[in-house]
């Protein structure tokens, strides 16, 4: 029954949204016409069950459907007569064509170890119900070494880290190999185990921490270090590495590379523009052909220069081409590709953005269509902040990524305009001295490294009350 009040909560919805225009409309089975049960008490939420001549709730999961189906409302195209109810699967669950039972989608339901259970269209599978959710069972994709395949988007991630989850869970995998957002005190996961809250959370981000300027941190505290790439000097508080933090309107707080300067560990994050944004001379930072500070039907074309828009409408802006092209249209994009949006500009913060970019033609009506052959814009990760390509995978800069372990991606410059980034040791670990056995290259926590100081003072200091007591 726990779906019972999700589908209550959709009808009040209903309802409300009806009463806004006029007076509330009745649901089409409260109508005694159709169901006889409407003009019982409560009989708005009770539908008729011709076999049994009966009324049963609406919603009610099994008797007298099967045991996982609930009575639901007929469907739009229903061509049976004489009922206002039929059986169908709950919301979040599919029927399986060979055990002809609903299960819960994208988990392991009666598929095999590594396999989940999948949504498939209505079209591949025959039944005697209109829009009857149908699935299948499908085997979890391989991702690289430290990622996991997320059935739900068909992406992978890094393990341990949010990904799509909600906040105060990670990503890690349940017994039957399947991506899971889960948060325990056991296993891996206990590492990122927030006790105050009972909570999971990355480390250096801002997680459980309620009180300004902390992150979390590696010892599972929230807590500001002078010695953190994350400690802004001026305010004396720690930001999350990426994100604006304590900068003006366009900029992201990140290390600079600054590399053959000073050592990594003492690398500082600092106020820096956006890529793809341009300071101006209010000390904001704006993104290159947008309206910005510029007048209306203008566009930010570099520091200090605003451009009137010489396109028409329906036509987007190429900036290397000096050349509008309508919208849909091929233009100078290559084979498969057509002239789309810059859908890498969020207009709520950024305004409109006149800037064309060629991408495939799904992405005009927000279809998930993929472009054919190789024809995938390059700009699919260089254009997301703060993330980066590494063998064809995209990952957030100053996480652990494909790195090994205590290390994380640091942004590289290179002489191309490709985004790069190198694994490097995060700010306190040590590099191991050594290999482990199965030839992972790493760094060791502070933690270690403090342990390992402290037994070397208690081993000298041993040895000299050793040599202290033989003099006697």
């Amino acid at each position: 029954m726990k779906y019972a009040s999700v589908w209550v909560c959709i009808l009040t919805f209903y309802n409300l949204q009806s009463s806004s225009l006029a007076a509330i409309v009745p649901p089409p089975w409260s109508d005694p016409n159709k169901n006889p049960c409407a003009s019982e008490p409560g009989g708005w939420q009770l539908l008729y069950w011709a076999p049994l001549k009966k009324c049963f709730k609406i919603f009610q999961l099994g008797y007298p459907c099967p045991d996982t189906m609930e009575l639901s409302p007929v469907g739009v195209g229903h061509t049976s007569t004489g009922s206002t109810a039929e059986c169908r699967c709950p919301p979040g669950t599919a029927q399986s064509p060979l055990s002809k039972k609903c299960h819960t989608l994208f988990e392991r339901g009666p598929c095999d170890f590594g396999q989940y259970f999948a949504p498939i269209a209505d079209s591949e599978v025959k039944s005697a119900i209109p829009k009857q959710r149908w699935g299948i069972c499908k085997t979890t994709e391989i991702c690289e070494t430290g990622m996991v395949h997320w059935p739900k988007d068909n992406k992978c991630y890094q393990l341990y880290t949010k990904g799509p989850c909600p906040k105060g869970k990670l990503i890690s995998l349940d017994n039957n190999g399947i991506a899971r957002c889960k948060c325990e005190n056991d296993g891996e996961l206990s590492n990122y185990f927030h006790e105050e809250t009972e909570s999971c959370h990355e480390f250096f981000t801002k997680g459980p921490c309620l009180r300004s300027g902390e992150l979390f941190l590696p010892s599972k505290k929230c807590a500001c270090h002078q010695r953190l790439p994350h400690f802004h000097n001026e305010t004396n508080l720690c930001y999350e590495l990426g994100t604006i933090g304590p900068c003006p309107i366009g900029h992201s707080f990140i290390i600079a590379d600054k590399r053959g300067q000073q050592e990594v560990t003492s690398m500082k994050a600092e106020c820096r523009c956006k890529e793809n944004y341009v300071k101006w001379k209010d000390g904001y930072c704006y993104k290159l052909y947008t309206q910005g500070p510029c007048e209306p039907g203008s566009f930010v074309m570099n520091s200090n220069e605003c451009m009137k828009n010489p396109c028409e409408k329906g036509r987007l802006y190429f900036p290397h081409e000096k050349t509008c092209y309508r919208i849909g249209s091929q233009g100078p994009c290559s084979l498969h590709q057509v002239v789309i949006f810059d859908f890498t500009t969020r207009p709520s913060l950024d305004g409109i953005s006149y800037n064309g970019i060629c991408g495939c033609s799904g992405v005009i009506h927000n279809l998930d269509q993929s472009c054919t052959e190789d024809d995938v814009p390059k700009s699919a990760c260089d254009s997301t902040p703060d993330m980066v390509e590494i063998s064809k995978q995209c990952y957030k800069l100053y996480t652990r990524g494909p790195c090994g372990p205590g290390q994380w991606l640091e942004a590289k410059k290179v002489p191309t305009k490709i985004r790069a980034a190198m694994c490097v040791c995060r700010p306190g670990y040590t590099p191991y001295e050594a290999p482990l056995q199965n030839g992972v290259i790493g760094c060791q926590p502070p933690s270690i490294g403090l342990a390992r100081y402290l037994n070397s003072i208690h081993l000298r200091n041993s040895k000299a009350e050793n040599l202290t007591l033989g003099s006697f």
